[in-house]
């Protein structure tokens, strides 16, 4: 149930007896409190609002936000602190993207830390000349011919596609040049305070490594799923293991390699990661992997560049939308959708099997197709066409309330067994009025089960987001790998502004596509008008394939679930779907709520 639903339910329940005795009226609320657990309300604030994954980097980011710092300083921060807490999600070894509003200039900012190909990546390095996959042998570190090495173009078609798991998503094949530490040192170059240096930005990061901390409900299941991987390429099992099991929740962990490498960092800067120890160190660990070992070499370290990017804008019901363009495709995807919901008078509908239907025919409509978006350095991105009234009328004509669209594409998928994206997302809106929202993500849970020996990261898998088989594809796919490139990201961070103000800023990470939660997220705030708590709260719906999943929370509602049905929907129950995060700024009071899903472990705060 949403915290909207919950309010309504304690309001009737209240109306209902407001002539109960004093004592019977409290065990009632008292019941009502026990049947629905979750919160209420979201976190206010009078001047800032920090969300994140982990209450450990809400409350750092915080404390810089108390001594002055600004939204960039602490949102840095905070991805320091989730390095160490969330190994999983993110960290140094990964890629990410940052959007910012400048009250300065009251201009929005988008700058792509995504991670880059080798220059030696190439369309066939997932495929296995020989037919057979790899496994480790028994009598060298190094198993087998790398897959793609000795090939020829001529001779793609006879290559045989690894499978996803472990083959093509572990080790240092699917490793790509890291991103998020070079983005965070330039944006904050730029945008950070002076009170705040870059290096004082690691301290709360470097003493949770130093001196542990414990290990959280979320890292706990994913060492639980990723135990085979993360033995495959650390043998000895350290930092994650005792006695040949992986850590549980409440444990405590040290993590003494990985708060050298910060100190390090904090001490030198970003040059011994990208030009000195660390690259060779990272060079070292991906060229002679036990597992796969890849192309990634120091020139391609030395080489890597962040991007400032043309932030994507978009307008629904008298709002003003921003979020990240290219190689970020869930921007585009999400703005496809609203383009499409702008023909349907979705606030008149209200919370009915109607609302539902039409969010489940959306998002077929809009999230097909997403070979449109690539890497912009690289490929000509058609924002125009992607994003086209024609387009969006087209699709709406095709949506009816009485039946199922049989004539719409259903979204892409990801059908890969084993596939297991995480990520997460720090959103901090400072005293000042400045307002962060950034991404990080090393791909699949601990991206490639990769550690980097005596220095204590991991490295991210993402080149698995690029065209595995070259046989699928056109030879000019902008999806087929090649030096250099980005893959193509499904993060989706979105700030509305209405009449030149900021309304809110939203984001999501997580196992399923952001722009669907953020979807389902942003139509019940901005269409049906729940609170910035009931809005994340709320029960969602998600298209997969030929399957509508829907939470409990609508399932359970049989009026909705039945017609639903009765439309032609093949319904799948699924808990939880996603998780989203919300910041809202109400104009009338000045005040700011911050919500942080239920669904996950994180924590929003204000001050």
């Amino acid at each position: 149930q949403s915290s909207s639903t919950v309010i309504a339910s304690v309001s009737v329940a209240i109306s209902q007896c407001k002539n109960t005795p004093g004592t019977a009226y409290a065990l009632l609320i008292l019941l009502l409190a026990g049947f629905f657990p979750m919160p209420l309300y979201a976190a206010m604030g009078e001047r800032a609002m920090v969300v994140t994954p982990d209450l450990r980097a809400t409350q750092a980011a915080l404390e810089v936000l108390k001594q002055g710092g600004n939204a960039v300083d602490a949102a840095v921060t905070a991805e320091w602190v989730l390095n160490v807490v969330l190994p999983h999600a993110s960290g140094i070894g990964g890629g990410g993207l940052l959007l910012f509003y400048d009250i300065g200039t009251r201009r929005i900012l988008s700058f792509d830390g995504s991670v880059k190909a080798p220059a030696k990546a190439s369309p066939e390095m997932f495929l296995d000349i020989s037919g057979k996959p790899h496994f480790p042998s028994k009598k060298s570190k190094v198993h087998g011919t790398r897959p793609g090495a000795l090939l020829k173009k001529e001779n793609i078609s006879q290559g045989k596609l690894l499978p996803y798991q472990p083959e093509r998503s572990t080790g240092g094949l699917p490793v790509g040049v890291p991103g998020i530490l070079k983005l965070a040192e330039e944006v904050h170059a730029k945008y950070g305070t002076h009170k705040f240096p870059f290096a004082k930005l690691f301290e709360p990061a470097i003493r949770y490594a130093k001196e542990g901390t414990k290990i959280s409900a979320a890292l706990a299941k994913a060492l639980r799923g990723n135990a085979k991987r993360l033995v495959l390429l650390d043998p000895e099992k350290a930092v994650f293991f005792e006695n040949g099991a992986p850590l549980e929740e409440g444990r405590v962990f040290f993590q003494p390699e990985l708060a050298k490498t910060l100190r390090l960092i904090q001490t030198r800067g970003t040059v011994p990661f990208y030009k000195g120890s660390i690259a060779k160190a990272i060079t070292r660990a991906v060229g002679k992997s036990a597992y796969q070992p890849g192309r990634l070499n120091e020139k391609d370290l030395k080489g890597y560049g962040v991007a400032a990017r043309d932030p994507l804008h978009s307008t629904y019901q008298g709002y003003d939308l921003f979020s990240a363009g290219a190689p970020s495709g869930g921007g585009v995807m999400l703005f496809r959708a609203f383009n499409i919901l702008s023909h349907f008078g979705v606030s008149g509908l209200g919370q009915t099997p109607e609302t539902y239907h039409l969010l489940a025919e959306t998002q077929k409509a809009a999230f097909s197709n997403r070979a449109g978006v690539a890497d912009p350095d690289l490929f000509d991105i058609p924002i125009q066409e992607l994003l086209s009234e024609a387009w969006a009328q087209d699709r709406a004509n095709g949506i009816r309330f009485d039946q199922v669209s049989k004539s719409q594409e259903t979204p892409d998928q990801d059908a890969e067994q084993g596939k297991n994206p995480e990520g997460s997302s720090i959103i901090v809106a400072d005293p000042q009025g400045n307002i962060v929202i950034l991404f990080a993500t090393l791909g699949d849970a601990f991206g490639s089960a990769l550690r980097v020996a005596n220095y204590g990261f991991f490295l991210n898998n993402l080149l698995t987001g690029l065209a595995a088989d070259p046989s699928s594809k056109d030879p000019q796919s902008p999806e087929l790998i090649s030096g250099g490139q980005r893959p193509r990201g499904p993060e989706a961070p979105v700030f509305a502004f209405k009449n030149g103000k900021p309304v809110l800023a939203a984001g999501a990470y997580g196992a399923e596509d952001p722009a669907a939660i953020l979807l389902n997220a942003l139509v019940q705030k901005i269409d049906l008008g729940t609170s910035c708590a009931g809005a994340v709260e709320s029960p969602r719906v998600l298209v997969r394939g030929k399957e509508l999943r829907m939470e409990s929370g609508i399932y359970e509602q049989e009026r909705i679930r039945l017609k639903l049905e009765f439309l032609g929907h093949r319904i799948k129950k699924e808990d939880p779907i996603g998780v989203a995060q919300m910041v809202c700024f109400d104009e009338g009071s000045g005040r700011i709520a911050g919500e942080s899903d239920f669904r996950a472990d994180g924590e929003a705060a204000g001050l």
